[in-house]
């Protein structure tokens, strides 16, 4: 999905906890051919050519609503320390230094898009979580979209638990695979998004890797920052066949109008599933 190649892959289905897992996976060493120069998320608003301000806007509300979550499940504590984990492109802890005091932290595999100025007061550490090394303990640790493309999550979530203080919280952001929009839109749903995507949680899945990890699941909310007609969207183009290798500006104004005649149900996210789910999770005290 997102690739210009005539390729499929399987996902199956776990009959314990329901989770969904790519099957087989795309061996790690040669995953990075699937993330070529002109993948949309490495682009970002600058595909849109003409259009690109409106993109920035809707990042900027996306991270808003990431830094207004954070801080309703952050600890009651006079200073929090935030590990944002796959932080990519750091525009949510720029917005974080914009709106909090908070002491703030980002790890990603690569650098890329760290040059901007914006970024330059952030301390970015290139590496992988699970052989990051600090004698610093967070308050917070938040991974948006980070989860379902990890190949060991139960290791990951072992560490994430060594890096939390007692009573510490994780914030999750992933596709929900129990969505309505998964079953409307079956192999074309882009929460798939193979073969990029390894594992796709429900609550029990969040509840056996607390179990294995010493971490426990305080809340799953099946809605999430990122806007649910987003990935809807994404799931209509990837059944038109669109080429995302392409500049995007001719989807601007058929985007505007599928957002605007389907605004009334994507209005419901809170209260019907419809692609994205959030799960908090706390390190006891």
């Amino acid at each position: 999905m997102m690739f210009n190649r005539d390729e499929h892959f399987t996902f199956s289905e776990c009959l314990d906890c329901g989770a969904n897992y790519l099957h087989p996976r795309i061996s790690a060493r040669n995953l990075k051919e699937y993330y070529p120069d002109w993948y949309l998320p490495y682009r970002g608003a600058e595909a849109w050519g003409k259009f690109s301000s409106f993109v920035t806007r809707s990042q900027r509300k996306t991270d808003q609503k990431r830094v207004r979550l954070c801080r309703m499940y952050a600890p009651k504590r006079e200073t929090i320390r935030l590990l944002d984990v796959g932080c990519g492109k750091p525009d949510f802890l720029a917005a974080c230094r914009r709106q909090t005091n908070w002491q703030l932290k980002g790890i990603d595999f690569s650098d890329a898009g760290w040059q901007d100025a914006a970024y330059a007061q952030l301390d970015l550490v290139e590496g992988d979580v699970q052989t990051f090394q600090s004698d610093e303990r967070f308050d917070l640790i938040t991974m948006w979209h980070y989860l379902e493309h990890d190949y060991d999550p139960q290791r990951t979530l072992k560490k994430v638990y060594e890096l939390l203080k007692p009573g510490g919280r994780v914030i999750i952001e992933v596709p929900d695979p129990l969505s309505l929009t998964r079953k409307w839109q079956n192999e074309h749903w882009e929460g798939w998004h193979t073969p990029r995507h390894t594992v796709l949680y429900t609550e029990k899945a969040f509840e056996k890797l607390c179990d294995a990890s010493g971490l426990q699941l305080r809340k799953l909310m099946r809605y999430g920052t990122l806007d649910a007609f987003s990935l809807w969207w994404m799931g209509t183009c990837e059944k038109r066949g669109i080429n995302w290798e392409a500049s995007m500006e001719p989807e601007f104004w058929p985007l505007v109008w599928k957002k605007v005649y389907t605004a009334p149900l994507f209005a419901l996210e809170q209260w019907l599933p419809l692609g994205i789910q959030v799960a908090v999770l706390e390190r006891a005290s």
